[in-house]
């Protein structure tokens, strides 16, 4: 985030936190026309700016003194150009006799959003662990024991309730999409207000990711073993769908995977002799099949000497950012014919610049859809997730992994016509050239 932006951000933050701590009503007019947020340590979402207004004003009338706020992290992250979300951890102290009731522990979540000339708030998540307040009350000042008992039992019914999703998922197929679903729209949801601010969340995602593909692995492996001994024609349907199923699963737990590893900035590159020759053959093989069935010309425009050019770098994710372009073309065309075309400049004595260009004629996107298409969990229009499927990641990640090769992805594009993807990437000569 530039330093300019940044200021302005903390500006707003500070000037939130002082309204707050200082009961000041003129809070209220701040809270954008479409806002949402999470109130307390509810589950429930709010959308009603009204009824959030309310429930700010029922806070200040039970706490009307001014309250200190003692601030213990905070991180801004750039959401999109006119959206920003901050996380802050801080103490609470309410002007209360009893010193444990009068310090509260909380996280706020705040997502600005430039409307006009003026920035409001979309978003606000204020989460107090221990909030667990009656219906009329904001701060529970008289539930402490009851409420360490009320939040022991949640986090034992959580426990269960996960356990038995566990189990579900790994004896009853059907059970499956559901929990997928429900994670990533869990997920979605979190990426939304701080993607990089909580550095657990990175942790909790490799982690799951690892565990996932543990049991994914060998669901796939047992299918295929039973597959092979199947003589059943409804049996082998059954597996063959079952193992589609599991690699659509598998795929996703990994881009998953790559996404917290990007994140993080723990994601390495490796180093080593290649030629894009050998990629363009595996992408080829790999689509060529599926291309066919729909009656798509998949042609390939490269130079021989670009294509045998000794280079040095990492074949393995320049082929899974070729392949997830080259995949969407075919997945978005439906007559016509997918081009690739590839070609090498900045021509350095020890590095040079590849351009690869990935065209087709198919459903093209529209130009108020186009900024959208990098970010996590977007499609250029949603119901394309219901037509043709997928997370929304593939792009995401494609677009991460070339600018860490030091080059990026752009797009040109008109709907119905198609589409123009544009990657550059930075590698080096292999060793003797």
């Amino acid at each position: 985030m530039q330093p300019e932006r940044q200021r302005l951000i903390r500006s707003l933050f500070d000037e939130y936190i002082e309204m707050y701590a200082s009961r000041d009503q003129r809070l209220t007019t701040r809270f954008s026309e479409n806002f949402s947020g999470y109130a307390g340590s509810s589950d429930q979402l709010v959308t009603d700016r009204e009824e959030w207004i309310r429930v700010t004003r029922l806070d200040f009338a039970q706490v009307p003194g001014r309250i200190r706020i003692e601030m213990l992290d905070l991180a801004p992250q750039d959401l999109a150009e006119d959206v920003v979300a901050v996380t802050a951890f801080f103490h609470i102290h309410l002007p209360q006799n009893d010193p444990v009731l009068a310090r509260e522990t909380a996280r706020l979540v705040l997502v600005f959003r430039r409307e006009g000339e003026a920035w409001m708030i979309a978003h606000s998540g204020i989460s107090i662990p221990f909030g667990l307040a009656r219906e009329g009350e904001v701060y529970p000042m008289r539930r402490l024991q009851e409420r360490n008992q009320e939040l022991e039992a949640l986090v034992e019914e959580r426990t269960q309730a996960l356990k038995v999703a566990n189990d579900a998922l790994a004896a009853h197929r059907c059970h499956l999409e559901t929990e997928v679903e429900q994670r990533t729209a869990a997920l979605s949801i979190a990426k939304e207000a701080a993607e990089a601010a909580n550095r657990a969340k990175t942790t909790f995602l490799t982690t799951v990711s690892h565990e996932l593909r543990t049991p994914m692995n060998a669901i796939m492996g047992m299918t295929t073993m039973a597959r092979s001994h199947a003589t059943d024609p409804t049996l082998i349907h059954r597996l063959t769908v079952i193992d589609g199923a599991s690699r659509r699963l598998l795929a996703v737990i990994n881009d998953i995977l790559d996404i917290s590893r990007l994140e993080a900035e723990r994601l390495t590159l490796e180093c080593k002799d290649f030629k894009l020759a050998d990629i363009l053959e595996s992408i080829t093989g790999t689509l060529g099949r599926k291309a066919g069935d729909k009656g798509l010309q998949l042609a390939v425009h490269v130079p021989p000497e670009v294509s045998s050019a000794p280079l040095r770098g990492d074949p393995l994710r320049l082929e899974q950012i070729l392949l997830n372009l080259a995949d969407n073309a075919v997945k978005f065309t439906e007559q016509g014919r997918i081009n690739l075309r590839a070609g090498l400049t900045e021509l350095g004595p020890d590095s040079v610049k590849l351009s690869v260009e990935v065209q087709d004629s198919g459903i093209g996107i529209a130009g108020k859809d186009i900024d959208r298409l990098f970010s996590l969990f977007e499609q250029g229009d949603g119901s394309l997730s219901r037509k043709y499927g997928g997370t929304g990641l593939g792009l995401a990640i494609s677009k991460r992994l070339a600018q860490l090769m030091g080059g990026d992805i752009r797009v040109s594009s008109e709907a119905g016509v198609g589409s123009t993807f544009s990657l550059t990437v930075r590698l080096n000569r292999a060793a003797g050239n």
